[in-house]
């Protein structure tokens, strides 16, 4: 049964691979498409030989897949490919639905500082946590099993989960808006599903099933994991509220702060009615649940972040890499809400006009909410280019 689960998941990983490359690589799909179905059926083979990779008949080392230090191909080109289509299709997402307005209209200028909101956060975090991930792969399945790795999987896996759901149900995410037709609402949803298929696929590929009497469900897994991480989110250390205690300059409160406020705005549009359903993503009523995915991520990279500085680890080459794109997308982030503030679409509190008032309406007039989102922004600013103390 354990060997034909792992054949199962095998297969599962294989037809991913080249579904996806078959679907978003079109004009190199006869040699990137079948450079991934063989590294597929290597790791097929490998599986099915009880932990071993490709037999020395083919020229390959027998070498165990459970205490590998080499890579895993088909799963790094995986990994490849689904970054490469959830950023494009995020992206034409953003473009589609946040382009015209179904009932207003509305100045280019607008919209193509609204569209640059929606790919701010997102897209370096994004491409950062698929880096992450696939930099991990190439150090082969001991690296993916490790906590930090887990985490993102499930992470990704949930937020792909839920684009996916706002791509099905389009109207009810978007406040009676149907902004997508059947078919580019079920090719966005099919990218997504992918992408949540192949994280979840590794995930549980580098875990083991929960004990008796709940054998082999891993949702009692996830349960206490989420629970335990809940608990662990205060910073551990016996002088935290000392700024010059060994230690204290790693990052590791601000990050458990960021990780708090993405947590909390990630719920936040999903469970309130709009206006305050806008913050903390400021993309009106077409985009700003939907994106509560990309928020949700980002309290996963702030925690993974917060305990690799309890571990002195941030220096490590993952960290490196999360810590930037955390920073990057925030600092975007800002960034385009600093030209709103000050007036560039259509006037502020610095240009004269009215725009600022005129054209975000639901972000004025919750001011609390909006000042907590951009506190929450500056915070993972703040931890990310917090210098690392690791040599």
């Amino acid at each position: 049964g354990a060997q034909a689960g792992m054949v199962l998941r095998a297969v599962t990983l294989s037809l991913m691979c080249s579904a996806q490359a078959a679907a978003f690589a079109p004009h190199h799909s006869s040699v990137a498409t079948t450079r991934q179905l063989s590294t597929s059926r290597s790791l097929l083979v490998n599986l099915r030989a009880g932990g071993t990779t490709t037999p020395q008949a083919r020229g390959g080392p027998r070498v165990s897949m459970e205490a590998s230090a080499e890579g895993v191909p088909a799963v790094t080109a995986a990994y490849t490919v689904a970054g490469l289509a959830t950023t494009a299709t995020w992206t034409a997402v953003a473009i589609i639905a946040l382009s015209p307005h179904p009932t207003l209209a509305l100045p280019l200028r607008h919209n193509v500082l609204t569209i640059a909101q929606a790919l701010a956060f997102p897209v370096p975090l994004g491409v950062a946590t698929f880096v992450a991930l696939r930099g991990a792969s190439t150090a082969g399945c001991g690296r993916l099993k490790s906590a930090t790795y887990r985490r993102l999987n499930l992470a990704t896996a949930a937020a792909s989960l839920w684009l996916a759901a706002a791509m099905v149900w389009g109207p009810r995410f978007a406040a009676g808006y149907d902004m997508f037709t059947p078919t580019i609402a079920a090719a966005g949803a099919s990218v997504h599903c992918l992408t949540a298929a192949l994280c979840l696929g590794v995930w549980a590929n580098t875990v083991e099933a929960s004990p008796k009497p709940l054998s082999g469900h891993y949702i009692p897994r996830i349960v206490r994991g989420f629970v335990g991480s809940l608990w662990s989110l205060p910073p551990k250390g016996s002088a935290v509220d000392d700024p010059d205690a060994p230690g204290r300059r790693s990052g590791a409160a601000e990050y458990a702060l960021a990780a708090v406020l993405f947590g909390w705005f990630a719920v936040l549009p999903v469970v309130s009615s709009f206006p305050l359903a806008t913050v903390p993503s400021i993309l009106g009523k077409r985009l700003s649940r939907a994106a509560s995915a990309w928020t949700f991520l980002g309290a996963a990279v702030a925690y993974v972040l917060k305990d690799a500085a309890e571990r002195d680890r941030l220096g490590a080459s993952t960290f490196r890499t999360l810590r930037k794109g955390l920073a990057l997308g925030s600092g975007l982030h800002l960034f385009v809400i600093a030209l709103k503030l000050i007036g560039a679409d259509g006037g502020g509190l610095l240009l004269p006009g009215t725009g600022l008032w005129e054209y975000y309406p639901a972000a004025m007039s919750k001011p609390f909410a909006s000042l907590c989102s951009v506190a929450m922004h500056s915070v993972a600013c703040f931890a990310a280019f917090t210098p690392s103390s690791e040599k």
